[in-house]
């Protein structure tokens, strides 16, 4: 049992070390209304990362993969096409929200003030969406989790009833999220500082991009996913 703790600790150390997830939550400090709303985004990590690792541990994913690969070998040419469509759709939707946005960063003066006569206030993320930013990112990078997927082989071979399975894998969960915390109070404390206003400044002017190329690059998976497949 301490081999399994040992592991799980030193698994959960090197798989929070994830430079993309600081980088987005950084970025999305600058669209908070309030500043504890960023722990919605590290809740909505936390909750996928241990649903997915339950759902692996019994078998689930496993079940869903084999339901998904019947539907798609079923109606190949729905699926399909269903996909390609989507992608367009949503290509539309992404290249129109990027315009609007270096529009809405055009009509700036030269003093860095928008005109608000004609310009709306910068968009930000409600509670709920950074928790379902934060559910989605954990899902995508959950693909390259070895770290993880080690621990959960091991976890398997001890057969643990559930509540000590449930408990191990809190345990790399919160270890998983801890840097994002550290990160979350230690910009609260610096906030105010020169250098948090220059990065925040510059957090404001990326930010407003995330969600237009978000949409841009997923509609052009789901095309070639869709277009390949057809052709």
């Amino acid at each position: 049992m301490w081999l399994l703790l040992g592991t799980t600790l030193t698994a959960s150390f090197f798989d929070s070390l994830n430079p993309s997830a600081i980088a987005q939550q950084m970025l999305l400090q600058a669209m908070v209304k309030k500043n504890r709303h960023i722990w919605f985004f590290i809740s909505g990590i936390g909750a996928a990362n241990l649903m997915m690792g339950l759902a692996i541990y019994y078998g689930i994913a496993t079940w869903i993969s084999k339901f998904l690969t019947k539907i798609v070998n079923a109606y190949p040419l729905y699926v399909y096409g269903a996909a390609a469509i989507g992608g367009i759709v949503l290509l539309t939707v992404g290249i129109r929200l990027i315009i609007k946005t270096r529009q809405s960063n055009a009509g700036k003066n030269d003093n860095g003030c928008e005109e608000t006569d004609n310009v709306k206030a910068p968009a930000q993320l409600s509670p709920v969406s950074l928790f379902i930013m934060g559910a989605a990112f954990c899902m995508v990078e959950l693909t390259s989790a070895f770290p993880y997927f080690g621990f959960l082989a091991l976890l398997t071979s001890y057969h643990l009833i559930f509540p000590l399975a449930l408990l191990f894998m809190m345990i790399y969960n919160f270890m998983y999220m801890l840097p994002l915390i550290l990160l979350y109070f230690g910009y609260n404390k610096l906030q105010g500082t020169t250098t948090i206003k220059k990065l925040e400044s510059v957090l404001d002017k990326v930010s407003a991009y995330i969600v237009p190329v978000v949409i841009s690059l997923a509609s052009i998976f789901l095309v070639y996913y869709g277009t390949t497949a057809l052709l």
